[in-house]
């Protein structure tokens, strides 16, 4: 009798143990569909991401490219009248961006020219009165280049030019396309690196 005893009591510990590690078979089991599960959600999120911003890249992509070929023909006038090349345009308004001169160097680098090409730059500039270049006073084989006055009017004459074209894009939108445009431009101006990119003192 105590045999049969003996003999129940370890087969109702063996099924204990097998319940048991059926019960942690099904816990690690769940544990790895909980996290696969975790790791699709996170990878159809990215994917989610992704196709959102290559879709919204590509919308302001034609945008941008319409207004280019919409709303730019007084700055191609404004251009064409001030013959001067897109690399001196990209020059001229560092120049006016920067708070101090830049060196030759400096020049060359932010219109991605060589040396030699920037001082040619520089050269036409300077002589058609935009730009203003002298001797660094602690090295005088550095040169350094400045905006005039009349480089700032040149370049208040290109901004206005450009704002006045996309003035022209703006009143031809509809009371909700306009309401919808200022409430999204309104979040990115939030950006003070975008916001300080206002155009101010247009008046050649």
């Amino acid at each position: 009798m105590q045999a049969i005893q003996a003999a129940e009591a370890g087969l109702g510990f063996a099924g204990a143990e097998t319940a048991t590690g059926t019960a942690d078979t099904n816990a690690t089991a769940t544990g790895d569909e909980t996290a696969t599960g975790t790791v699709n959600t996170n990878e159809t999120a990215t994917r989610e991401e992704t196709a959102t911003g290559t879709s919204l890249a590509t919308d302001l992509y034609a945008l941008v490219v319409f207004l280019h070929k919409n709303c730019n023909s007084d700055l191609f006038e404004a251009v064409g009248d001030l013959e001067l090349s897109l690399s001196q345009i990209k020059l001229l308004h560092h120049l006016d961006d920067q708070p101090r001169e830049l060196s030759l160097k400096e020049a060359a680098e932010v219109v991605h020219v060589s040396m030699p090409a920037a001082s040619r730059m520089v050269d036409d500039l300077v002589r058609r009165g935009f730009a203003q270049r002298r001797e660094d006073e602690a090295d005088r084989r550095m040169k350094r280049v400045c905006l005039t006055d009349g480089g700032s009017a040149a370049i208040r004459r290109l901004n206005a030019a450009r704002l006045s074209g996309l003035e022209q894009f703006v009143t031809n939108l509809s009371t909700t396309e306009k309401t919808t445009l200022a409430q999204a431009l309104h979040q990115l101006l939030q950006r003070e690196d975008i916001a300080a990119c206002r155009p101010e003192a247009l008046t050649p």
